[in-house]
């Protein structure tokens, strides 16, 4: 009865702090991002592959849905990190592309200034792809690749 006692007021004084993974997780976490589609869009990518949806060179989904891509803000570390890993040399061309595309009447994706509003929309979007830091992936989304954060 007494263990019962000590297990039932353990309980109640840890139940109100948040969990939390191991130290050396969390950095690793910190310093990668993560590319996420909602967890019930059942699809997996290739880093080429994502490179063609950003590019808008692939718009729809196997099921037809169109996709919808979100970037993070241009100067956002994130957003560095995501280009260079995902479009490689190809980067630095990026504003000459956007700039053709436009007049083609193809707009860049939408951009959102936080890893919690990219989380919020991926995960209720269901056609939506984003990315964002991997330690700040909610339930509800399906991570597809990690890209360290440089």
């Amino acid at each position: 009865m007494r263990g019962c006692l000590a297990a039932l007021l353990l309980g109640v004084l840890t139940l109100g702090l948040p969990l939390h993974a191991p130290r050396g997780e969390s950095q690793i976490d910190r310093a990668r991002l993560a590319v996420v589609v909602s967890i019930e869009r059942e699809v997996d990518l290739s880093v080429d592959e994502v490179a063609q949806i950003y590019l808008k060179q692939r718009r729809f989904w196997r099921d037809g849905s169109p996709i919808v891509p979100i970037n993070r803000e241009a100067d956002s570390d994130a957003r560095r990190a995501f280009s260079k890993a995902v479009f490689a040399e190809q980067a630095k061309h990026h504003d000459l592309y956007w700039n053709r595309q436009y007049f083609k009447g193809v707009l860049p994706p939408a951009t959102l200034a936080s890893d919690d509003a990219v989380a919020r929309f991926v995960r209720l979007e269901r056609n939506a792809i984003g990315y964002l830091r991997a330690d700040r992936v909610v339930e509800g989304l399906r991570i597809l690749f990690t890209i360290p954060l440089d």
